[in-house]
């Protein structure tokens, strides 16, 4: 078993006098995601443009310079209650512009950052550079990464990241992604998580919602409640297709008892397989049966990946 408990912050896009302000009501926030065990904070899109009452002013405007002192309240409050932060900026990096999430671990440390990959029609005109990307490692896992529209492009965006071992995604966004997340989320076989400020939604590997809400919500809107989203993953986990890997698994369960969760899901021929020991990893589990992953069930079976395999061996 290997949880995580990762929260979503819902920020309004409007109301805010400047900057520090919008730091302020994000840090409170992710203080109390922490206060209720949350291991990682995901922000919405470049919430440095959230005061800004001016919607045609140039990106280039509210750029930062120098995102590390300009966020600097948001980031020592995060390290102060120990919880990781994944914080969403529109930088300035030498003479271009990046939308970008920073990574910080609960000590405040950079682990590193996220660049979109496929600029929006108005990023591209103002001069904000895509940029490819590799997960990034989070407290023993691999942690995957999107911004906004980037969803939609899945194999440029998605692919080369699950090639590199990415155990989940997080994706902060003004776009909410709709049912094009949950086959994401069932195709890759990993979590994915949009912290989108009117419907942030934690999808689980089998693109089920284990939370879902934001500032669409009517008890938001009445004035009580909070904008957090909050959702413990196993992370211990696999999905398999049932082709193949369904004959062994009531072999799988007598074997392992209570340390195992084995789910099926008919509508997607799939299993859920799930570590509920500590000292029992997932892949002990899939090489003590022999099991092979959706993906790379489907990936061994896919012309396309034989044909570049044979071309390739052929070179």
């Amino acid at each position: 078993m290997n949880e995580k408990t990762i929260a979503t912050i819902a920020l309004r896009d409007h109301c805010f006098a400047d900057l520090q302000a919008v730091l302020r009501e994000a840090a409170h926030w992710v203080e109390a995601a922490s206060l209720q065990g949350a291991d990682l904070a995901v922000l919405p899109e470049t919430i440095n443009l959230l005061h800004q009452s001016a919607r045609d002013a140039p990106l280039e405007h509210s750029a930062l310079d120098d995102w590390r002192s300009e966020t600097a309240m948001l980031r020592e409050g995060a390290a102060k209650h120990r919880i990781s932060l994944v914080l969403p900026l529109l930088v300035r990096d030498g003479t271009t512009l990046a939308n970008r999430f920073y990574l910080l671990s609960r000590d405040g440390a950079e682990v590193g950052f996220y660049q979109k990959q496929v600029p929006a029609t108005g990023e591209r005109l103002a001069g904000v550079q895509p940029a490819s990307n590799t997960p990034l490692r989070w407290e023993g896992l691999t942690l995957g990464g999107g911004i906004c529209i980037d969803v939609y492009f899945p194999h440029s965006v998605f692919d080369p990241q699950m090639e590199a071992g990415a155990d989940l995604f997080v994706i902060p966004s003004m776009t909410p992604a709709g049912a094009f997340l949950d086959s994401c989320a069932v195709l890759y076989g990993v979590p994915f998580v949009l912290a989108y400020s009117p419907w942030s939604r934690i999808l689980d590997r089998d693109g089920k919602e284990l939370a879902a809400g934001g500032l669409r919500s009517e008890t938001l809107r009445a004035g009580f409640g909070t904008p957090l989203q909050q959702a413990c993953i196993n992370f211990n986990a696999v999905s398999l297709f049932a082709d193949f890997n369904g004959e062994k698994i009531q072999a799988l369960q007598r074997h392992y008892g209570p340390k195992v969760r084995v789910r099926f899901e008919q509508s997607n021929c799939l299993f859920f397989v799930e570590s509920r020991s500590v000292d029992l990893s997932i892949g002990e589990i899939m090489r003590e049966f022999g099991l092979v992953s959706r993906r790379d069930y489907f990936a061994q079976l896919d012309p396309e990946v034989t044909t570049r395999s044979s071309a390739k061996n052929t070179l």
